[in-house]
């Protein structure tokens, strides 16, 4: 009793410390402006921009705190937004203008209008909207309204995610790209380099670094199998990587996404769209039946690369090179590599944008003019310890301002040899073939690799034990159902449709069709045909 008294007694001052401090952090952040930012970035970024945005607004006497909010990757993102804005606009529609809501209002407000449809700006119809101009006012309203999602800015998630939420009136105009021309254009970041747009002309997103893509392999493994440095996408469908390969869902991961629609861009530049598309998807299907597994997250494929449970994978620049880094560290600096094949990977930007209806408008701004300005890309290129560089993390990630790239600063750059702006000219990106089709690309991986990943790999495995017989390989190569119009027709128009059925349509008919595929490829394989 009497030592447990004494405990209490000596312990009663820390408790109180502990207590006041605590109280005294809350009242700090309380008193200081919130800054709340929605991001797919990891811990390494947010803890190195948090950091050094708070001390850059207090060198202007402002108290800014970050709240970041990371409800998972890009279609985790995506999802969140669409459901906070359907909930936000439906009270503004209903509430405030009194009208009705519909699935026809609910399935067109972030949808853009076909050419010369639409309400005069400024007209605020009240009461319920006529069947035939419904969905013209529903748009109409959202993109003037200042509904929005409780957050100020989408940070990171790659140029597809931004363009869509761009086109879906999610992102609004921050004014960033007007004030600062000495940033955008020819002295600062150039609009366009090799077909790939680095900010958006209306202001609604801009990029802040920039990332390739690419193949991460264990030189270890690689060399067990008897197979060298992997040069193009093609060397991951040698048989004898046969379930070694560590892929991931392109439905999951904005970045696979971008890295299977980087195949197609590079097959149609060699042999034309329609044959391109074909020649991807056979490459494709050849490389999902390599796969060990697909995975939901595309952080995995490194880390299972690094330890030897894969021989290699696909994923974004910066995976590869933190976890050949890592394990550098670990004693082992020739075990993981990362290879972008050359001529065949683009240079995607990762932008930032502003929410329509951001709460901290201003300071929201301030961030996005912070991780443009040479202070914050120094964040980005400049290893930790180094002047103006992060003080935890190297980040290894390529700044998207052109003036990093001077000799001046290869001293202190985490990748000095990496010259992304060189890279990006070898390659020239049409958006106009593959960018409204990333999402029915990586559809279509989905329910050709993914969903059918078990006949898949049986059936490749069995080409491969067969010597790749004509019949077998013949059947298994053949695109008739997937060609490019399809893609581009009736199953792009499917996964836009209102009616989520359209897209469970499609992936129950064509995920019959290529299990029966699989299935009629190795029975013709093992019968030597």
């Amino acid at each position: 009793m009497a030592l447990g008294a004494l405990v209490v007694v000596l312990a009663l001052p820390f408790v109180a410390r502990s207590r006041r401090s605590a109280a005294e952090s809350s009242a700090a952040r309380a008193a200081a402006e919130t800054l709340v930012i929605l991001t797919p970035h990891n811990e390494a970024v947010r803890f190195e921009f948090g950091r050094a945005f708070r001390e850059h607004m207090a060198r202007r006497g402002r108290r800014v705190e970050v709240d970041w909010r990371t409800p998972g990757g890009s279609a985790e993102i995506s999802r969140y937004l669409n459901s906070e804005y359907m909930a936000s606009f439906e009270q503004f529609w209903t509430r405030k203008l009194g009208h009705t809501w519909s699935a026809r209002t609910a399935s067109s407000f972030m949808r853009p209008q076909p050419e010369g449809v639409g309400v005069r700006a400024g007209v605020h119809v009240q009461g319920s909207a006529s069947d035939g101009d419904e969905a013209a006012v529903a748009r109409r309203e959202f993109l003037a309204s200042d509904v929005g999602c409780g957050m100020d800015l989408l940070f990171g998630g790659g140029s597809s995610e931004h363009i869509k939420h761009a086109e879906a009136g999610r992102l609004v105009d921050a004014g960033v790209v007007q004030s600062h021309p000495e940033t955008f254009g020819t002295t600062g970041i150039p609009h366009q380099v090799g077909g790939q747009t680095y900010w958006d002309t209306e202001g609604r997103w801009v990029g802040t670094c920039l990332s390739s893509f690419g193949i991460c392999f264990n030189g270890d493994v690689m060399r067990r199998l008897g197979v060298g440095r992997p040069s193009s996408w093609a060397a991951l469908a040698d048989p004898r990587l046969l379930g070694h390969l560590a892929l991931a869902d392109p439905t999951k991961s904005a970045s696979i996404a971008k890295v299977f629609e980087t195949i197609v861009q590079s097959q149609m530049q060699r042999a034309g769209v329609d044959e391109g598309w074909a020649r991807a998807a056979r490459l494709i299907r050849r490389i999902g039946g390599n796969a060990r597994y697909f995975t939901d997250s595309a952080s995995k494929v490194p880390l299972d690369v690094g330890t030897g449970d894969a021989a290699a994978g696909m994923c974004i620049d910066y995976y590869g090179r933190f976890q050949s880094e890592t394990t550098a560290a670990l004693g082992h600096p020739e075990r993981v590599g990362f290879a972008a094949p050359p001529g065949e990977t683009a240079i995607d930007p990762d932008p930032i944008g502003l929410l329509r209806g951001a709460p901290h408008r201003s300071l929201a701004v301030a961030f996005m003019e912070f991780v443009v300005s040479e202070e914050g890309q120094r964040l980005w290129a400049f290893r930790r310890g180094t002047p103006g560089g992060p003080q935890r993390y190297t980040l290894r990630r390529l700044p998207i301002l052109p003036r990093l790239y001077d000799p001046d600063f290869d001293a202190y750059r985490g990748d000095p040899d990496e010259h992304p702006y060189r890279q990006a000219q070898q390659v020239e990106y049409h958006r106009e073939w593959t960018g409204p089709l990333v999402g029915s690309i990586a559809f279509v991986i989905r329910v050709m690799c993914v969903d059918a990943e078990v006949e898949l790999r049986r059936a490749y495995a069995a080409l491969a034990a067969a010597g790749f017989p004509p019949r077998a390989t013949a059947a298994f190569d053949d695109m008739s159902l997937i060609d490019y119009a399809t893609v581009s027709g009736p199953i792009r128009a499917a996964l836009n449709a209102p009616d989520p059925r359209e897209e469970a349509r499609w992936a129950r008919e064509l995920g019959r069709h290529f299990r029966d595929l699989y299935g009629r490829v190795e029975a013709l394989a093992e019968a030597g045909q």
